[in-house]
């Protein structure tokens, strides 16, 4: 494959996809992944019981999330951030009949049930039962902690984090819309390119936007924050399918 340097106009990411896109466009994906490896590697489990005693949360994720970001990031990589194509983040607005815990035990419960069951590339149960797109520019925060409560709402999935709130409004993970938010973007008159985080068995076919899917499953779990070495496989996974996606699309 030849180098090709390819500018998008807008981008819209959401959950740990945001983490990953604000990364490459702030030009941090090597401090990312060293970052990443670093936290996990001083974490030695995903719950810890005994801070349930102390009142307190007994998963260390949220925590880690946000050191990985400052750790990662920087005010002048965050200023080339502010500087690239608008990275419209997707968080997800609550049912109005709902609140904020029921919300997590309706939205969590139709979002494994549909992809157990239809494995959609594009869900769409989250919707039919009323959760609404927020999209917010990474561009528009002015420190790193703004931005890690922007990622940290988009990934919002209780118990791993706390419940969320922009603008005093409570906001879960993104993918309770949609976890592939291509309605984000405009497709009408541009190519996109959708980037997904597992393999599916059949991918849409739609004019102007190009699907890819990486080759098998990733080798990290989601929410796992003790594999350091599942981190890297993961990646090195991300470079060689990448490699053969460009191969097939003869760029």
């Amino acid at each position: 494959t030849r180098n090709v340097e390819v500018q998008p106009a807008s981008i819209a990411s959401v959950s740990a996809g945001s983490a990953i896109s604000c990364a490459i466009f702030a030009n941090r994906i090597k401090e990312t992944l060293e970052a990443t490896m670093e936290v996990q590697s001083t974490n030695l489990k995903n719950r810890y019981w005994s801070r349930a005693l102390q009142g307190k949360n007994v998963h260390p994720h949220s925590d880690l999330y946000r050191q990985i970001i400052h750790k990662a990031l920087d005010e002048q990589s965050l200023q080339t951030l502010k500087e690239g194509p608008a990275n419209r983040i997707l968080l997800a607005e609550i049912p109005g009949w709902l609140g904020a815990r029921s919300a997590v035990l309706v939205g969590m419960l139709a979002y494994q049930l549909e992809k157990k069951l239809r494995h959609p590339v594009h869900p769409s149960w989250g919707r039919k039962i009323g959760f609404r797109s927020r999209f917010v520019t990474a561009n528009s925060c002015n420190t790193v902690d703004e931005l890690a409560d922007l990622i940290l709402s988009s990934s919002c999935t209780p118990p791993f984090t706390p419940i969320m709130r922009h603008q005093g409004d409570v906001v879960l993970d993104g993918g309770m819309v949609d976890n592939v938010p291509i309605h984000g973007v405009d497709t009408s008159n541009s190519k996109t390119l959708v980037m997904l985080s597992r393999p599916y068995a059949s991918l849409p076919k739609t004019p102007n936007v190009h699907y890819v899917a990486p080759s098998k499953k990733p080798p990290i779990e989601s929410w796992d924050y003790t594999s350091p070495d599942r981190v890297l496989e993961t990646y090195q996974q991300g470079k060689s399918d990448a490699k053969l996606h460009l191969r097939a699309m003869a760029l």
